[in-house]
């Protein structure tokens, strides 16, 4: 099958160019003045269109198995094609959690019959290179350490078994991404204030303390040192945290970081404000962390933007207490209308935007083919519309979790079509084609 977009801007060596994308059995094989494209099937006018490399999420939650009634890899993956996204990194922490190969394989070959977008697997931290070997060879993409775990005999609280899985992992040359927070510190902390009555959101805040993250970055980048494995440091919430990561960096530790645009853009006013539809862990900061971590998207210290993806039903959200709501918010359909925006007020380059959604988390994770607009790479694209104006309303998600802390927010640039492999899955507000997507592994990658 032969496509050609026509008249579209091409973003090239930070200039943007108006030509046109030709694409041959889903690889793209010309970029070119419109003029000079070869004859094609199909022709795709892009006039007045901004064509990114298509997006990568590495960090969403499409639930699917027996969470199934909060997001299934159907509504998800078509939330991901909606926001301009084009390839999802799946986390682990799923009922049953993807803790084994044989899940791995399970959970994958449910997701091919199934997925709009391209998915790749995480598989939680396995303790033994054998273990790890055989997560490899089911599919894993990444491995994922939760730090926030409360369990006090957790394994990976044990240095000397840390230090000996995180070898097994470099050798293999495996990301491990982590979930940096003491979660036995905040678990403790939380028995205490359920027992003392205390339920407020004040009180979660306490409990995930900044402090916490801090000192797991400190105590994973400090094991990563001398095992020379490659680490990234998900959701990063604080300024100081993120101090942290420059210093290993500093000190010759492979570490990547990702933030979210929550942090990006709210703060702790608005939890207090929207209560437990802007609950999620690590949960909101300061304005000062939020502005401290936004410069460092911008300067290009951090290395990716991911929505954490976290969809929940609308009761989970609003229980009574805090410590019985389930943090987490849907962020697929959010993310780069947010962005975006930030593109048109001229806090942020086009650029560095494509650096933080697709060829930043491509160099990451090892999507040799994905995250650039050239010759002979995948035809995954996304075209924006960088001057359409709207509100956010969260009753049009594709996802499951019609709820977001951003309903209302004004926003300038939408993505207007998704392409996935040459086809195109989303174009302005309808589904075209389904199940596109493929199950990502290494190998693949």
């Amino acid at each position: 099958m032969s496509v050609t977009i026509t008249d579209v801007k091409i973003p090239l060596r930070g200039r943007l160019v108006e030509g046109a994308i030709s694409i041959q059995d889903s690889r793209i094989r010309k970029i070119s003045k419109t003029a000079l494209t070869p004859k094609a099937e199909t022709r795709i006018d892009g006039r007045g269109l901004i064509a990114l490399p298509g997006l990568i999420d590495v960090h969403v939650h499409l639930r699917d198995m027996e969470l199934a009634y909060k997001e299934d890899f159907s509504t998800g993956t078509l939330a991901a094609a909606a926001g301009g996204f084009t390839t999802v990194l799946d986390m682990p922490n799923t009922r049953p959690p993807t803790s084994s190969a044989e899940k791995l394989r399970e959970k994958s070959d449910k997701a091919r019959s199934m997925i709009h977008v391209n998915v790749g697997f995480y598989a939680t931290l396995p303790e033994t290179s054998a273990e790890q070997l055989e997560m490899v060879k089911a599919g894993a993409i990444a491995f994922k350490l939760y730090m926030n775990d409360p369990t006090p005999d957790t394994w990976h609280r044990d240095r000397a078994r840390l230090l000996a899985s995180l070898r097994g992992t470099r050798s293999l040359g495996v990301p491990v991404a982590c979930h940096a927070e003491l979660g036995w510190q905040i678990g403790r902390l939380q028995v205490r204030y359920e027992g003392a009555g205390k339920n407020s959101f004040r009180d979660f805040l306490r409990a995930h303390a900044p402090r916490y993250e801090v000192e797991a970055v400190r105590a994973i980048t400090s094991a990563a040192l001398g095992t020379r494995s490659k680490i990234h440091v998900c959701h990063l919430s604080t300024e100081q945290a993120f101090r942290r990561v420059v210093a290993a960096r500093r000190a010759g530790v492979r570490v990547t970081c990702e933030t979210t645009p929550h942090h990006l853009l709210l703060d702790e006013k608005d939890l207090a404000r929207k209560k437990g539809l802007a609950l999620m862990v690590p949960p909101l900061r300061t304005a000062r962390d939020a502005s401290w971590l936004w410069k460092s998207v911008v300067n290009g210290e951090i290395d990716a933007v991911a929505s954490d993806h976290a969809p929940h039903t609308l009761e989970e959200k609003t229980k009574e207490g805090v410590w019985e709501m389930k943090p987490g918010i849907p962020g697929l359909e959010t993310t780069l209308p947010l962005l975006l925006t930030k593109r048109y007020r001229s806090e942020v380059t086009l650029g560095r935007l494509i650096e933080v959604l697709a060829s930043g988390p491509s160099r990451i994770f090892g999507l040799l083919r994905k995250g650039r607009l050239a010759i002979g790479m995948d035809a995954d694209l996304t075209l924006v519309d960088p001057r359409e104006q709207f509100r956010i309303d969260s009753s049009k998600f594709y996802s499951k979790a019609r709820f977001s802390p951003f309903d209302g927010v004004e926003c300038v640039g939408r993505p207007v079509l998704t392409m996935v492999a040459g086809r195109v899955v989303y174009d302005h507000g309808e589904v075209v084609e389904m199940r596109q997507g493929k199950v990502l592994t290494r190998e693949a990658g």
